[in-house]
């Protein structure tokens, strides 16, 4: 199962996850739909992506990146909205998702940012290399880096690919 980006999300089948975010407290599906739907947030700024893992064309998990707007944290990407159905999870869907969104970052931004919040989630992302911090709304952060992208000249200018 490859990471798909999503650029339409009514394409696509969210009644389960949504379902079972919603049983476990957590609001980020719902929010995620209606601020898409709404245009507050499609995830289509350049740098930004969506990607989710589907069954058919129904979603089985999630994740967004987003500009962090944090002046601390300048050229920074916050990953969003991170969810998997409680029985797709342990094979590695959010591990993959991760690695997606890291390696559309590093074309745009130095700096990954996340706010775990009241998910226990901290663990998840300190094994991704991301480092514990205090920060009113981030909890973790993590340098990208550099050394991931190649550059080679061009006769038009520079371009990069990731290695």
């Amino acid at each position: 199962m490859n990471p798909t980006r999503i650029e339409f999300i009514d394409a696509y089948d969210w009644t389960d996850i949504l379902r079972a975010s919603l049983a476990e407290g957590h609001n980020m599906i719902a929010r995620l739909l209606a601020d898409f739907r709404g245009g507050v947030n499609r995830f289509d700024v350049p740098g930004e992506v969506l990607y989710a893992h589907l069954s058919g064309q129904v979603v089985v998990a999630v994740a967004g990146l987003n500009r962090e707007f944090e002046p601390s944290y300048p050229r920074a990407a916050r990953i969003r909205r991170l969810f998997v159905l409680p029985e797709y999870r342990g094979l590695g869907l959010a591990c993959s998702l991760v690695g997606e969104l890291s390696r559309c970052a590093v074309l745009h931004f130095d700096t990954l940012t996340v706010n775990v919040g009241k998910l226990d989630a901290r663990g998840f992302y300190e094994r991704l290399g991301f480092e514990a911090v205090q920060h009113p709304g981030i909890t973790h952060v993590k340098e990208l880096a550099p050394e991931h992208v190649v550059h080679t000249g061009t006769e038009s200018g520079t371009s990069q690919s990731l290695v």
